[in-house]
């Protein structure tokens, strides 16, 4: 999402987590031997197989497979604000202007997404069935064939997408609500928060959506509550493993752990701008942002 993509990151020292203690501190690994497009970096996504895709400006997209690093031609020169993909055979990315490119496992193609709004995240059910936000409170839907316009809102900008099925998902925004389908009707599930930049879940019963002023509200397969995040500045996504093994970064380095009892805020030796983390199944973490930054660790569950 733009996430509110203004970021200008720097390359910097990570300390991430595995399901080890969460105070434990890890080395981590700076990726900094590649010389990708320094722009700033909006998307992370990683496939089952375990390789990563990074995606922002100019339409710049990379791939991490293995050790190698890899800048792939995307057809593009609008920023790309979201990833997802059902497998390194089948991956949707969003940006400006309605752009909408897939990949097919051989080359990126530009699909026609029918806007011109800048298009900001994007989640699927099934490789036919993909969904993606924008401003104006719209959101598209991908049903094997074409994308179409799926709901008009009538919201400011969507700005996040997660959900468990094509009858249980879940989107943030900037006017502070969250919004579920049902598989019938969108509505409200949340009202009166700041500004909400992303919305992820660990699954159906854990669900949070994240914003403005270290905003953090949780959904527990109950009711959605705030909780304390640990911090006043502005959180942009997040990523965990287990329950009690999540993280969030945002804004001017913040990064937010979760220990199990509270999120707690890290030192990340920067003053920069996050704008994504994704991980994997082998433990392997990447946080992405502005001016070219993408920060890997390894830790392995």
């Amino acid at each position: 999402m733009q996430r509110f993509h203004f970021l200008t990151l720097l390359i910097v020292p990570f300390l991430f987590f595995g399901c080890t203690d969460l105070g434990e501190e890890i080395d981590s690994e700076p990726v900094s031997d590649f010389p990708w497009p320094r722009v700033p970096y909006q998307a992370a996504w990683s496939s089952e197989q375990n390789d990563f895709y990074v995606a922002g400006g100019t339409g710049v997209i990379l791939r991490l497979e293995g050790p190698n690093w890899e800048l792939m031609d995307s057809g593009t020169e609008f920023q790309i604000n979201g990833l997802w993909g059902s497998s390194s055979e089948n991956i949707f990315a969003v940006g400006q202007f309605g752009t909408i490119l897939h990949y097919n496992g051989d080359e990126w193609k530009d699909m026609e997404s029918g806007v011109t709004l800048n298009l900001q995240e994007v989640w699927g059910s099934s490789p036919a069935s993909v969904y993606a936000v924008s401003f104006g409170g719209i959101v598209l839907h991908y049903n094997g064939y074409e994308w179409v316009i799926f709901e008009d809102t009538g919201l400011d900008i969507l700005s996040g997408i997660w959900g468990t099925s094509d009858e249980n998902i879940y989107v943030s925004s900037t006017d502070g609500i969250v919004l579920r389908f049902d598989g019938e009707n969108w509505k409200p599930v949340t009202e009166g928060n700041p500004p909400l930049f992303s919305i992820w879940g660990l699954n159906e019963n854990s669900i949070y959506a994240m914003g403005s002023g270290g905003t953090l509200i949780h959904y527990d397969g109950e009711e959605w509550q705030r909780v304390l995040s640990g911090t006043t500045r502005g959180l942009y996504s997040m990523w965990g493993s287990t329950p009690n093994n999540k993280i969030a970064v945002g804004i001017s380095g913040t990064l937010i752990r979760y220990d199990g009892l509270r999120w707690r805020e890290s030192e990340f030796f920067t003053r920069e701008n996050l704008s994504d983390v994704i991980g994997n199944n082998r433990g392997d973490v990447i946080v992405v942002g502005g001016n070219g930054a993408i920060h890997r660790n390894t830790v392995l569950f």
